[in-house]
């Protein structure tokens, strides 16, 4: 038999990936992005520390070397804000001390996070520091809370704690809960809910469903916290073990939250300099990409928001490369740079392939057949990646007659290594179907890629892979399941399980998913359908 065996090659091969996710620019932003960075390129050197940072952020996210005199100009200007002994000492105050760290750590943390994760943590226990007993982070004089300022304390911590910082559990928990109090019973938001006669706004809306998604996301972890560690997997958390911790608000009461914020986005989204966009249209559609990236939602209502975005920035940059608004040409140029690039979609991409990668599975079960496509690194046995596009991999893997399987394999975990789950989204249907190949190797490879599409929607097809008759097959359903609920010690099925105790399992998956489904920013919570109660097809008995 030729592909049995086949996914044995998957471990060794991730293990020794380390490449930078990375997304290509589409071309056609690719002129206005060019543009813009030229211009913040001439004014980076004479920046503050907060905007030196945003500066810098846009500069990492569309790409530009690190070596660039750019960047070196911005990390000189926010190194200045750090003692030698690594305490951070903000150049503004008052408020507008929480933008500069926010900024300061996006900035570092997808610049190296490696290299500056001692910087990060001083950041992100200072931003922890200012949290007011409502939750949110404000002006000094005030103490309920600021929309805007708080939507950048949280943006800091997302990325220190994925970055491996240590963020308490308790702030995202009192975030939510002053996001919560914050929204308006219509769903909106505005800058201070505690000031008679605000306005809500498209700006401000898009800040609170984007904060609540991101509590929502680090508040998980401590949900579905397990005693048990499972001996084949580490840890998905960055950094440690996960603390014990409760959350107070409730996930239902976030949830909701979220999906009257988006239903109120879709029904007054108005793309351009409108009142009701908020004081910048540019900082409004920042948001909007974040909440499209963080829901991974391309439309609001009926709205194809980037399209939208895309066509109101590209007309009105202006000749000098800049955007202009309130608050001034380089941060509303920064704004429409990260709009453009997709920014959250980048951090997002590069926290799934950390927590989500492949290396977390350990043990291989054999090697392959067909010895000539394998080479040795690092003590390792490795199959020689395939190139080219993924669908000719795939093909390959579809193909009973191939016998470059292991390098297509190996091809196809590379590919998602550097690129993350979306290389794998687009195939979703054609892993499906070969989830019931007749091949169980086929199917183990199968359940491997449906779990790093990092979608939700494909746990009722790694339920329904539970059942399969071959115990590797089982086995990566089981470990997919684990990967995308969190859940590291599962619902079972237990190794070499009876056949009713892989239907006992695949109940209990199916009662856990029915109370965790995604959220929608439709105002429902329809997802695709797939028959999660399926058996497997008669190829896969075989």
């Amino acid at each position: 038999m030729r592909r049995p065996a086949l996914f044995a090659v998957v471990v060794a091969v991730v293990s020794a990936l380390h490449s930078r996710p990375s997304l290509a620019l589409d071309p056609a932003v690719a002129g206005s992005v060019t543009r813009g960075v030229q211009f913040l390129r001439s004014q980076t050197p004479s920046l503050q520390a907060g905007e030196a940072a945003l500066a810098g952020l846009a500069l990492v996210k569309a790409e530009v070397p690190a070596d660039d005199p750019a960047m070196f100009a911005a990390l000189g200007i926010v190194g200045a804000r750090f003692s030698t002994g690594g305490v951070y000492q903000p150049q503004r105050q008052g408020g507008h001390d929480i933008y500069e760290a926010g900024c300061i750590i996006m900035f570092l943390a997808n610049l190296d996070a490696v290299t500056y994760k001692s910087h990060i943590q001083a950041v992100a226990s200072y931003i922890q520091s200012k949290q007011k007993a409502s939750g949110g982070w404000d002006y000094l004089a005030r103490s309920y809370g600021d929309t805007s300022i708080s939507q950048y304390g949280l943006l800091g911590l997302w990325e220190a704690e994925n970055a491996g910082a240590q963020v308490a559990p308790q702030v995202w928990d009192r975030a939510a809960t002053f996001y919560l109090n914050a929204q308006d019973g219509a769903g909106g938001w505005n800058y201070h809910r505690d000031e008679p006669n605000t306005v809500d706004t498209i700006s401000m809306t898009a800040a609170g469903v984007g904060s609540l998604l991101i509590c929502q996301r680090q508040l998980l972890q401590y949900r579905t916290r397990q005693d048990k560690t499972n001996a084949y997997l580490v840890p998905l958390i960055p950094e440690g073990t996960i603390a014990r911790y409760s959350p107070g608000t409730s996930a239902a009461a976030i949830k909701q939250g979220i999906e009257r914020g988006a239903r109120w986005l879709a029904a007054h989204l108005q793309i351009g300099a409108t009142e009701i966009m908020g004081q910048s249209p540019y900082y409004g559609l920042y948001g909007i990409e974040r909440v499209g990236a963080l829901a991974d939602q391309a439309t609001l209502g009926n709205v194809d928001w980037f399209n939208a975005g895309l066509r109101f920035i590209t007309a009105s940059q202006k000749a000098n490369g800049s955007w202009a608004s309130q608050h001034g040409d380089v941060p509303n140029t920064c704004w429409s740079i990260l709009f453009l690039v997709r920014s959250t979609a980048k951090s997002v991409r590069r926290i799934q392939v950390k927590k989500l990668g492949a290396g977390t599975l350990v043990g291989g079960r054999g090697l392959p057949k067909d010895l000539t496509s394998m080479t040795v690194a690092g003590g390792r046995v490795l199959a020689r990646p395939m190139n080219g596009a993924v669908e000719g991999m795939l093909a390959v893997l579809e193909d009973p007659r191939a016998q470059n399987a292991d390098a297509a394999l190996a091809g196809l975990v590379e590919r998602y290594q550097s690129e993350g789950p979306n290389v794998l989204r687009p195939l979703r249907d054609r892993f499906e179907k070969l989830q019931r190949d007749p091949d169980p190797g086929v199917r183990a490879v199968a359940s491997w890629a449906l779990a790093r599409t990092a979608d939700m929607n494909v746990i009722p097809l790694l339920i329904r892979a539970l059942e399969d008759p071959d115990e590797g097959v089982v086995s990566e359903a089981r470990t997919g399941l684990q990967l995308l609920s969190r859940r590291l010690d599962g619902l079972g099925p237990p190794p070499n399980a009876t056949p009713e105790q892989k239907q006992d399992a695949a109940k209990a998956w199916r009662d856990w998913f029915a109370e965790n489904r995604p959220v929608y920013l439709h105002g429902d919570d329809d997802s695709p359908e797939t028959d999660a109660t399926a058996k497997p097809s008669e190829g896969a008995s075989r």
